[in-house]
């Protein structure tokens, strides 16, 4: 289960598009930030993706005009066993985040995963419009499906925020039937199909079939979101209660959204004090990196939060195992991640689109299936299923000391993309060794602290999946 925000230009504080995603995945599923370069391919060279081998779709070929087509280089969010990624930006600023829909309508046992044609899109587009062609060519071809769990049989059926400098979209689909809207202002979307009868195209078979069907009487009465949505697991994932708790933060700072709000937004474990206020005039500007007001603990509530914690096998199964948030600033978009799960206790860190743009330590060892110590997003976990079972205590610590790190990275970094810069490999090094620095102090000041009271279920929970891939209890 994620949550994926976007603002259109005219809705940010700068004129700028503003993108974030937290991708949740199951617990010890790594997620690795990769950098793939332009190449040279082939309008017949076959791309294996996760489970399928396909051809370049045909807008990318009548784009080429000649018999091979140069790639985009990518920045991409990358569970490390698939082809396709969660996330990811080009260096034509066209960033894209997929998400999970459950429907009435079950995937093929084999196809194209939202993954795969998120990647794709991403390697070949120019544009977010030109994005969200590829993707319906991609899945009016060859289908969506195939398994996208690691441990857990998981198939689902796929909808994307998409944006470039200039634009945004929503696109939904189910199979190989879609529809879309061109964004104007605000949206986001977390495992629910979030189109009702408010979008500007879709697919000519998606009304005809609900209606075949009988979910729905006739196209004056069809609603995208009742007639194709599995209402239980949709229920079950908290989808509608995670969507409107993003929409509204959104809503509340329309027009002035800074990338600081995107990062505030990710962090949500319960509603905003402020949610049920959607006026522009709301005065949140100073706000906090991160909120630790609400006294949430790991263990509150059954079901999931938009900075999600993994306590469960069943209604709380997955956690955020990376966050992204991006300001589209032209030429050089500003991209910052946490590089690691739960970002309310992971600190955000600079990278690039480039060759040099992620930290060598990062990127010299990236996460694989076992546990090593050397990964940074192994090193993060190990240390993050300690702190979550000192929540209480650790957590104000960290939101803290978070807080005063982001607080002057920005201010930095900010006003070096304004001034038509961008940050330097020196300088990702250097924000990546503060984050490396605050993590190892941390380590040693959780050692003082002894565990919350009542988490002996969540403690025996971490304790089995630190014994599948090899974390001492140390």
């Amino acid at each position: 289960m994620c949550d994926t925000i976007i603002a259109a230009p005219e809705a940010t504080k700068q004129n700028r598009l503003l993108f974030g995603k937290n991708s949740d995945r199951e617990p010890d599923e790594v997620q690795n930030l990769v950098y793939y370069p332009p190449k040279e391919l082939k309008i017949d060279e076959k791309i294996k993706c996760t489970y399928i081998s396909i051809v370049p779709p045909s807008l990318a070929i009548q784009n080429s005009n000649q018999s091979s087509i140069k790639t985009h280089g990518i920045l991409l969010s990358q569970p490390f066993w698939m082809f396709g990624g969660e996330m990811g930006i080009n260096d034509h600023g066209v960033v894209i985040g997929n998400e999970a829909l459950m429907t009435k309508v079950k995937p093929a046992k084999t196809g194209l995963t939202g993954m795969d044609m998120l990647r794709i899109a991403l390697e070949i587009s120019n544009s977010a419009r030109e994005a969200l062609e590829i993707i319906i060519q991609l899945l009016e071809k060859y289908d969506q499906g195939g398994m996208c769990g690691y441990r857990h049989k998981l198939q689902y059926m796929n909808s994307f925020l998409i944006g470039d400098p200039k634009e945004a979209y929503v696109l939904e689909t189910v199979a190989k039937e879609w529809a879309w809207k061109k964004i104007k202002g605000v949206w986001s979307i977390s495992n629910s199909i979030s189109l009702e009868k408010d979008y500007d195209q879709c697919s000519e078979n998606l009304v005809e079939y609900a209606v075949q069907q009988g979910w729905c009487d006739s196209e004056a009465d069809f609603n995208f979101y009742k007639c194709y949505s599995d209402k239980i697991i949709t229920w079950g994932a908290r989808a509608k209660k995670r969507e409107e708790c993003t929409r509204k933060q959104l809503q509340a700072k329309e027009g002035q959204l800074t990338i600081r709000d995107f990062m505030q937004i990710l962090r949500t474990h319960i509603n905003h004090p402020n949610i049920s206020n959607t006026s522009k005039d709301l005065n949140i500007e100073e706000e906090k990196l991160i909120d630790f007001s609400d006294k949430w603990i790991p263990m509150k509530g059954l079901r999931m939060t938009v900075c999600a914690h993994a306590t469960n096998n069943l209604t709380r199964a997955t956690q955020s195992v990376n966050s992204m948030v991006v300001d589209v600033f032209n030429p050089q978009p500003l991209i910052l991640t946490t590089g690691a799960s739960n970002p309310c206790i992971s600190p955000y860190f600079p990278v690039t689109i480039n060759p040099d743009g992620l930290p060598k330590e990062y990127s010299n060892h990236p996460g694989r299936e076992k546990y090593n110590s050397e990964s940074f997003w192994w090193k993060s976990e190990k240390l993050h299923r300690q702190i979550v079972l000192k929540y209480q205590k650790m957590h104000p610590i960290i939101a803290n000391q978070i807080g005063k790190y982001e607080n002057d990275m920005l201010e930095h970094l900010l006003g070096l993309y304004s001034q038509g810069s961008s940050a330097s490999p020196d300088e990702i090094e250097k924000y990546f060794k503060k984050v490396e620095a605050l993590l190892d102090q941390w380590e040693k000041e959780s050692q003082s602290h002894p565990y919350d009271r009542f988490n002996l279920k969540l403690r025996l929970y971490w304790k089995k999946y630190n014994k599948m891939n090899g974390i001492s209890d140390n």
